[in-house]
């Protein structure tokens, strides 16, 4: 409530370079609550497939690891949820750039944004990586200081995030997917890394290791190698060539405009 009176008051302001008329509430468009239900689907399937993730994991390894490795999954997640704060505000903060270049029809503008956000989320998660890989121990203990649990996490820690880094290209393929309005493609390649490869991956990763329970961890670096680089290529594949038409139909709409 807080939050929504402050960006209430700041529309509302001298500040605000677009006014917020409250009379307008009265005119409600279903095609737009259309587009802001489509574009938000995004998202929450993202979270819908966290979800059912944690769901078979901890089904897993309630049959292979017991109550010890559920806890131990527990803590790995509240880990990686820290971790993926910053990229995920990156990929967020992206967004409004690319859409707003997107209505200018701008492609250079894009492709420039598009860039710095690959090289900040890959550049972050490359680092946090790196530093829990070094320490593991420490940030687990943030969680849990009972010996037997640290130590029995640390092989497990460093398995569930072998793959980190393609989870930053997923976040900028799926925002740029969500951001140039091609809502399916987000929604797919969400589906895809989670449901489509990661459930499947905590049911035949575990054949695959002589500690089953470690086996269900691995699902997660292959859903991120293979869902990261799926995402990541689609996208360079798709985009990349419409924005060199975008470049030249918003060239020529300028040159209409002042009769160039």
């Amino acid at each position: 409530m807080i939050s929504a009176l402050i960006a209430f008051s700041f529309l509302k302001s001298k500040k605000a370079s677009l006014k917020l008329d409250f009379k307008e509430i009265r005119q409600f468009s279903w095609d737009i609550a259309r587009k802001i239900i489509g574009l938000g689907s995004a998202a929450f399937t993202m979270q819908l497939t966290n979800t059912l993730v944690q769901i078979a994991g901890n089904f897993q390894l309630s049959v292979y690891g017991g109550d010890l490795y559920i806890s131990i999954r527990t803590v790995i997640a509240s880990i990686t949820q820290i971790m993926d704060t910053p990229v995920h505000a990156m990929s967020e903060g992206a967004s409004p750039v690319l859409s707003y270049n997107y209505g200018a029809r701008n492609g250079k503008g894009i492709r420039k944004g598009i860039w710095i956000m690959v090289a900040m989320g890959i550049s972050y998660t490359a680092a946090a990586w790196a530093t829990i890989m070094i320490h593991p121990a420490f940030f687990i203990s943030i969680f849990s200081d009972d010996p037997s649990m640290v130590n029995m996490a640390i092989p497990a820690l460093q398995i569930y995030l072998f793959g980190y880094v393609f989870q930053s290209l997923q976040y900028a393929g799926q925002t740029v997917f969500k951001s140039l309005n091609r809502k399916k493609e987000a929604i797919f390649f969400s589906l895809f890394r989670k449901v489509f490869i990661g459930i499947p991956g905590m049911f035949i990763m575990p054949l695959l290791f002589t500690n089953k329970a470690l086996g269900v961890f691995a699902a997660e670096p292959v859903s991120n190698v293979i869902g990261g680089l799926a995402c990541f290529i689609t996208m360079l594949i798709v985009i990349m060539p419409s924005l060199k038409k975008l470049d030249s139909s918003g060239l020529e709409n300028r040159k209409s405009e002042y009769n160039v």
